[in-house]
Order: C-alpha cells, then sequence, then structure tokens
C-alpha cells in the first residue's frame, strides 16, 4: 500500500495530485516529522531517512499548503526534533517564508543548557561502535559526560545554543516543545527512569522557556515504544499536547490539552510528490476505518 501510494504520486500530475490532497486532507490536521536538514542521505548514513534536503521539504510542503489554500495554520505543522543546528537554520529563513504553517522544534533541555550531544553521533563519530548504546541511562550524569558535551559543538552534529532556541521562540510561529532529557524508547526503560526523565525535564524546561506547550515522545511509536501509563504520567505534569509518530492525520479537535496526536515520519530519501501520495492513502485509509483514537 505504502510503496504503490508513493508511485501514484510521482506519477499523477501535480494538478491530479493536489486534488486527491485536498480531498483526502479535508478537514484534517497534518504534522510532519524530521530530525535535520542535510544533503539526501546515503545508505551508509547512521541516521539513515532522518533527514531531508531543504529544497526537497520546501516543495512537500508548497505541494500540501496548495492542496488546501487559505490564511489558516490551524491543519498544516512542521516539527523538528532534538534540537540540530540545521533545523534551526532551516526555521529561521522558512517560518517567514510559510506563516501559514505551524514549526514545532522539540529539544531535550538538559541537552541544549550543557551542549550535551546524542549517543548516536558519538557512535557514527567512532565508526558505529554500538556497545555505546547499551550503556545504562543516568538521569544525574548521562548528560555530563564528557564525550557526549564533545558533540554540541562538533560542526557535524552541533545543537542550538539557548540563545539561538529562544530567538526561533520569539517567532510568531514557531514553538519550542519538551522531548525529554535522556531521549530514551519510555517502553524499553524502567518506569522509574522515564518518568522520572518525564518530572525532571518538564522542570527543565519550564525553567529555561516557560512551561511547555507540546511533548514529543523522543521513540513515538504506540504501543512498541509508548503506553497508556507513559501518557497517563505526561497529563499529570501540564495541559500539553502529547505528539507521537503514528503516521496518519488527525482530527482537528485531537489538538488539546492531553492530546495524543500523530506525525508523519518524513523519510528523506523519499522525494516531495513520493511522500504526498503515501500522506494522501494514509489520510484516506484513516478516514475509512474511522477517525477514533485509542488515547481519546
Amino acid at each position: 500500500m505504502n510503496g504503490l501510494a508513493r508511485l501514484a504520486g510521482r506519477a499523477l500530475p501535480e494538478g491530479a495530485l493536489k486534488l486527491v490532497l485536498g480531498s483526502a486532507l479535508h478537514g484534517l490536521g497534518v504534522s510532519l516529522c524530521l530530525h535535520r536538514i542535510s544533503a539526501r542521505p546515503r545508505p551508509s548514513d547512521w541516521q539513515e531517512g532522518l533527514s531531508m534536503p531543504a529544497p526537497e521539504l520546501d516543495t512537500l510542503i508548497e505541494l500540501l499548503l496548495s492542496s488546501r489554500p487559505g490564511p489558516s495554520r490551524d491543519w498544516l505543522r512542521v516539527s523538528f526534533d532534538d534540537g540540530y543546528c540545521d533545523a534551526g537554520d532551516y526555521l529561521r529563513t522558512r517560518a517567514p517564508r510559510f506563516p501559514q504553517v505551524q514549526f514545532d522544534f522539540f529539544i531535550c533541555p538538559e541537552k541544549s543548557e550543557g551542549r550535551a550531544g546524542f549517543r548516536w553521533d558519538l557512535v557514527e563519530q567512532r565508526n558505529r561502535d554500538t556497545a555505546l548504546l547499551a550503556t545504562p541511562a543516568d538521569l544525574e550524569g548521562e548528560n555530563r559526560r564528557p564525550e557526549l558535551r564533545a558533540l554540541a559543538e562538533h560542526p557535524d552534529f552541533a545543537l542550538c545554543t539557548l540563545e539561538e532556541l529562544r530567538e526561533l521562540a520569539s517567532m510568531p510561529n514557531v514553538t519550542l516543545g519538551n522531548h525529554s532529557n535522556l531521549h530514551l524508547s519510555s517502553a524499553k526503560f524502567p518506569d522509574e527512569v522515564v518518568k522520572a526523565d518525564f518530572e525532571r525535564s518538564t522542570a527543565a524546561f519550564t525553567r529555561l522557556f516557560g512551561a511547555p506547550q507540546h511533548f514529543a515522545f523522543p521513540y513515538g511509536t504506540p504501543r512498541f515504544h509508548f503506553e497508556r501509563r507513559h501518557v497517563d504520567w505526561l497529563r499529570a505534569l501540564g495541559p500539553f499536547p502529547i505528539w507521537s509518530t503514528e503516521p496518519r492525520p488527525y482530527r482537528l479537535d485531537e489538538l488539546r490539552p492531553g492530546g495524543v496526536l500523530p506525525r508523519f515520519p518524513v523519510n528523506g530519501e523519499k522525494d516531495a510528490a513520493s511522500l504526498a501520495g503515501w500522506i494522501a492513502a494514509r489520510s484516506l485509509s484513516f478516514r475509512a476505518r474511522g477517525t477514533h483514537h485509542r488515547y481519546d
């Protein structure tokens, strides 16, 4: 189904693709989920498929916007996870260019403040020494590790500074959100560690930027990466929407405090037309099977 949808997206004339998108997305919301802006990923890249070239993302946004012309920015969101500088640079230039789009930037507050990078970037730097990823997470010490703190300024893995993040947050259609401190898969770590990470990151985010308006699970597949108890813990911490990576559109009334919302993970190895065809197919499937969601 997904492969056929992408093929159809590439095969359809642009006008026909816009009509299909407009019909599929009418009355629904869409959020795109990316990590980085970079040249098209190669098969050898550590984060294969998690980045996208800026011109290709521009084309996808323009294609989606043209399928539902109008001034509203209630229905189309573009989110970046983790707080990388290349994503921040994209937001700085594209938020004014696309005022109809809401841009969400999910950051790990202690990593941004302490200038501590991510484990997978260290693995890439060390030729994929995957044993590092098996090291137990330490709530107190993870973001103080010198090898991680050396990454935040590395040109290949640089993270936005607090000043840069506050500058982005001042833009009218850019919102910062909490992405936890440890960046764990909630269902795969002890409950006490995950719950404490939610609480600690919420407190750190509030201290640095004000109360969080959004939260995004670091690994966001429902039932595989998180379960209802994790949602309940987050709902107890504040009245913010909670974002997953379930690949579907959302009903506009789902965008509310405590709502668990989906995001389409953008595979940057695909072109804009292919991705648009996939989004249209997933949206039509969502309509066909009913729009009730398990966390309503």
